[in-house]
């Protein structure tokens, strides 16, 4: 069992009941999240407020921005108790249309859980799965060949034994006091190269065979020390973001690297 808990990847961000409206819309904006939890005496939940509450029950009606923000808030809240398995969240936001899940132990909030938050933990377990199979197509194993047929003849001259392998050789240099150069490490394909990346540049999807301008966005993570994929992409058209595998289609802009000419 999967503790629920253990997707909580921030603390929840609170205000009290009587903050004002103005003063709950800044500290969305200054701790980046959408949705504050309103509490009273003791960190008793009393409701939940998103921003998109303060845009459609705020100030599109004309609410004062001086108001209290208990007054836009949703006070029938859904919660999720502490200790349960993460099983029991999906089946809370199958069944109904939110994205945001308070953690309580008792009547005292210790977590809020988001379907992103379940996205990413999803994401985190096929690329643990996935990143494997990327380096079995990316760079394939090739079956050695079968032997080659050896002559009944016998030699004609005597020949000094060659070493059979790489590390034989070395073996045998070492033997007769030969020191001898490391080997190399085998170079990885060039698309595996050229796929990886670092927080700061900039991932590009080539639409031309639809007629559309090419997609850009930021890689802000990436998970593989190696810079290998999926990466965290901000996209310029949209500000979403996504974790994504690059395709055929798409390259890797470093940063400070100039867009070739031409780019669209």
């Amino acid at each position: 069992m999967t503790d629920i808990r253990s997707t909580i990847t921030r603390q929840p961000v609170t205000v009290d009941s009587g903050t004002s409206i103005r003063d709950a819309a800044r500290e969305m904006e200054r701790q980046g999240v959408g949705a504050l939890l309103v509490v009273e005496d003791d960190n008793n939940l009393v409701g939940i407020v998103t921003d998109r509450d303060i845009v459609l029950r705020g100030v599109a009606r004309g609410v004062s921005p001086d108001g209290r923000i208990d007054a836009l808030m949703t006070t029938e809240v859904i919660t999720i108790p502490a200790g349960v398995d993460v099983e029991r969240a999906y089946r809370v936001f199958r069944d109904h249309a939110f994205r945001r899940l308070p953690v309580m132990e008792g009547r005292r909030v210790v977590g809020l859980v988001s379907v992103d938050d379940l996205l990413i933990r999803n994401e985190r377990q096929v690329a643990d799965l996935v990143h494997p199979l990327a380096d079995e197509v990316l760079t394939p194993r090739h079956e050695a060949g079968p032997p080659e047929p050896t002559s009944t003849a016998p030699p004609a001259e005597p020949a000094t034994p060659a070493a059979a392998t790489p590390a034989a050789a070395a073996r045998a240099s070492a033997a007769a006091g030969v020191e001898t150069e490391p080997s190399a490490v085998p170079e990885l394909p060039p698309r595996r190269r050229q796929m990886r990346a670092a927080p700061g540049d900039t991932l590009v999807v080539h639409r031309g065979a639809t007629r559309q301008p090419d997609r850009t966005g930021e890689i802000f993570e990436v998970r593989s020390p190696a810079g290998d994929p999926p990466f965290a992409v901000r996209w310029s058209d949209t500000g979403h973001v996504s974790f994504i595998y690059p395709g055929p289609d798409a390259e890797i802009r470093h940063h400070g690297e100039p867009a070739p000419s031409g780019a669209r």
